[in-house]
């Protein structure tokens, strides 16, 4: 899924890895990551975590993280979230919405047992820039 000189791979926490947009910029703390454009409108912050071994399936754990994240934001959607792909490979999950403060928000969760990552773009409109997000997302291929 190279192409070419616009895109640069991006290993991480050796569980993952993505392709970036070569224009972009990849800096971690000891709790997220966070990947953005210098010159851009908004940023994606990736925050890990591991799945439970409850009574819940993956994709009901991946649901009700996103829905009390939503809560708790006082985020509203712009619709119901879309959940697509498979537990063997990867399982995603997405919504978009506005922040209390009318900003745009997207949110995925991508997860494959048992790792969960979830990840946030807030700008404070809407831009082409999220295609690119989608991209980034959908380059996201577990390593283990």
């Amino acid at each position: 899924m190279i192409r070419g000189k616009t895109h640069m791979n991006l290993t991480c926490y050796d569980c993952f890895r993505c392709e970036l947009p070569i224009d972009w910029c990849a800096e971690e703390d000891e709790d997220n990551l966070l990947l953005y454009a210098p010159n851009g409108n908004g940023a994606m912050v990736l925050s890990f975590f591991n799945a439970l071994e409850v009574k819940e399936t993956l994709d009901e754990q991946i649901s009700i993280m996103a829905k009390r994240f939503v809560d708790q934001n006082q985020i509203t959607l712009c619709g119901p979230f879309v959940m697509y792909g498979s537990g063997k490979t990867k399982l995603t999950l997405c919504g978009v919405g506005k922040t209390d403060d009318n900003w745009y928000i997207k949110l995925w969760i991508v997860s494959k047992f048992p790792q969960i990552i979830f990840i946030t773009y807030q700008a404070q409109k809407q831009s082409a820039e999220v295609k690119k997000c989608d991209a980034v997302v959908e380059s996201i291929e577990f390593i283990f």
